[in-house]
């Protein structure tokens, strides 16, 4: 007899340490396959081009008059104030030395351009409001050298807004309201999932933007225990799939982002059921960089 109550203690030990190491083992190949997905995931981030700029006058710059007529340069020399803006209207090729220029036009002057560039009407040295239907022309190595030195800057078209969507992996810190007896609990959850939403630019010069609304689906490790999932008591603690749906707001000021989300959660298979968080909103504040991806490249190119 105690031979065999000894025997019978030792089996539940062995199936025991056989649960929780099954357990750990599928929490293991979880985690590891989410992370091995991750470096696909973020391969998906959207490239949609660059947002819709004007060139902004910031400084000491010189343009010439390009005669449109004759589609000829001229070496009239003007000098645009600030703030004026202008925009590119094509991209030429000098023939007798293949350097390049651009043929540019400036935005109308007008009385709310700034009474000071206003009152250059008639003048030979500065660009006014009797230039508004001219062209000008500039090299474009000079423009370069004018963006790498801060006298032109982009000015971006505001608002403007443009589709994001993507793939990411995450670890939202989720709040789940007092539910079942249960007080407010915040739980980390690995996610892995899909977004689509509306980028907004928010800035003209800044890469600023918010992305609103944004919704995203995937799937998400869930934890389980005897005080969250009653009716299957004596299951010890686990970890579940589940499927993970929100929706929010995410502000990006350069490349660092925070947003605020909501969502719901589903956890699969018969264990799952009866979790007691099933189809209940939770609530997370998210702060990081670039957890959407980094779209802030564009800004850079010309």
């Amino acid at each position: 007899m105690w031979f065999g109550g000894g025997l019978n203690k030792l089996n539940y030990k062995i199936n025991e340490v056989t649960k929780s190491t099954k357990n750990k083992m599928k929490l293991l190949i979880i985690s590891t396959t989410l992370s091995l997905l991750s470096s696909f995931a973020f391969g998906q981030q959207t490239q949609t081009g660059e947002d819709p700029f004007y060139y902004q006058v910031s400084g000491l710059i010189y343009v010439k008059e390009f005669n449109a007529l004759e589609r000829e340069k001229t070496e009239t020399l003007k000098i645009p104030k600030e703030p004026l803006r202008f925009k590119i209207v094509s991209k030429e090729v000098n023939a007798t030395d293949n350097s390049t220029f651009y043929v540019i036009k400036f935005l109308q002057i007008n009385i709310e351009t700034g009474p000071l560039i206003e009152s250059l009407r008639s003048n030979t040295f500065f660009v006014n409001s009797d230039d508004n239907n001219k062209f000008f022309w500039i090299r474009k190595d000079e423009l370069d050298n004018y963006l790498a030195d801060g006298f032109v800057t982009k000015s971006y078209k505001i608002p403007n807004a443009k589709i994001a969507y993507g793939a990411n992996i995450s670890l939202p810190f989720k709040l789940r309201t007092k539910t079942s007896g249960q007080n407010i609990k915040i739980t980390p959850d690995l996610t892995l999932g899909g977004y689509l939403g509306i980028k907004w630019r928010i800035s003209h010069t800044m890469p600023f933007y918010v992305t609103a609304p944004i919704v995203s689906l995937g799937l998400a490790t869930l934890s389980l225990n005897d005080n969250n999932n009653p009716t299957t008591p004596n299951k010890g603690d686990g970890t579940v799939l589940g499927i993970t749906g929100s929706t929010g707001l995410v502000f990006q000021l350069n490349d660092f982002q925070f947003g605020f989300m909501l969502g719901r959660d589903k956890a699969a298979g018969e264990i799952g059921k009866d979790w007691i968080y099933n189809n209940k909103t939770w609530y997370s504040f998210s702060i990081g960089y670039s957890f959407l991806g980094n779209n802030s490249e564009n800004d850079k190119k010309k």
